[in-house]
């Protein structure tokens, strides 16, 4: 599927009134044109925004496609939009290739595919990416509480039919805005001091991945993003009062970025994956707040 390239910035110059190599103008009788995957580049603070459409009729991925779109032209974002109408393992695939970006996944729960539904699709999603977005938005508002039972952490549940399923979406896109710049605001300048036997490291808060104990060492290890690993003498207990908000101490040997967590549940279930691969212990008694920390 080609990709277009539109600069909205241009759109507004040339006094357009629709989008510029795209099918759907304001009109919304072009809603059920053929769908190409959009590429919108815009900036917002470097960050790259995947919009994922997994939906199996093609009016319907036509008008949410639309609704996303307008929304986006107001936003100072950097994004793709990407529409799955069939071959939906292909979603999967997705997930795993773009861990890091801020992925949005608008998903069907019915979709006409043999051993597939938006439900089990957002389960398998949901293990590969744990920062994902997902909104469900379907004619089955009785398959709501099913969304709970998967544990999917959805951020919304839209029924295709509501009046204002517009302005749902547009609100499900300002709420993961305001979330994004509210982690963008994290100091990533603050800087820590570790002593190691006779030297001193100053390090960028925002450089390091982890913090552990190791057996039969009295010193305890920062491992940063590059791979370097210092030995400094500090205790977990006082160390932990020196860090911010995107630090927690998971387990007694274990001190976390959360912003490096690759995935929640490892080879262990109580276990997070670190960005380099590590497999870092959770005790259970907080695993539910690391959960709740992640997605906050």
């Amino acid at each position: 599927m080609e990709k277009e390239h539109i600069i909205f910035s241009d759109l507004a110059a040339s006094g357009m009134q629709y989008i510029a190599d795209s099918p759907f103008l304001h009109n919304y009788n072009n809603y059920i044109k053929p769908l190409n995957k959009i590429y919108i580049r815009r900036f917002m603070g470097g960050k790259m925004y995947n919009f994922v459409i997994c939906e199996d009729n093609p009016n319907t991925a036509a008008i949410i496609k639309n609704f996303i779109t307008e929304c986006i032209a107001k936003k100072n974002i950097d994004c793709h939009i990407h529409l799955f109408q069939d071959n939906f393992e292909k979603v999967i695939d997705f997930a795993e290739a773009n861990l890091g970006h801020i992925n949005v996944y608008f998903m069907d729960i019915i979709l006409n595919q043999e051993n597939a539904s938006g439900l089990t699709l957002a389960r398998q999603i949901r293990k590969i990416d744990i920062m994902a977005y997902i909104i469900f938005i379907t004619s089955h508002p009785e398959l709501s509480l099913k969304v709970f039972q998967y544990k999917l952490r959805a951020l919304d549940y839209i029924y295709k039919q509501d009046e204002n399923i517009q302005k749902r979406i547009q609100e499900c896109i300002d709420t993961i805005l305001r979330e994004i710049v509210k982690l963008g605001n994290v100091d990533v300048t603050k800087q820590i001091t570790l002593k190691s036997y006779n030297n001193f490291y100053t390090v960028k808060l925002n450089d390091i991945m982890y913090f552990e104990t190791r057996p039969g060492s009295r010193m305890l290890h920062c491992v940063l993003k590059n791979g370097t690993c210092i030995e400094f003498y500090d205790t977990m207990k006082s160390l932990i009062k020196h860090l911010d908000s995107r630090f927690y101490q998971c387990h007694r040997s274990f001190i976390i970025n959360i912003r490096q967590i690759k995935k929640l549940g490892g080879s262990r279930y109580y276990s997070v994956v670190m960005n380099d691969g590590k497999v870092c212990d959770v005790s259970k008694q907080k695993w539910k707040e690391l959960v709740n920390r992640v997605r906050s």
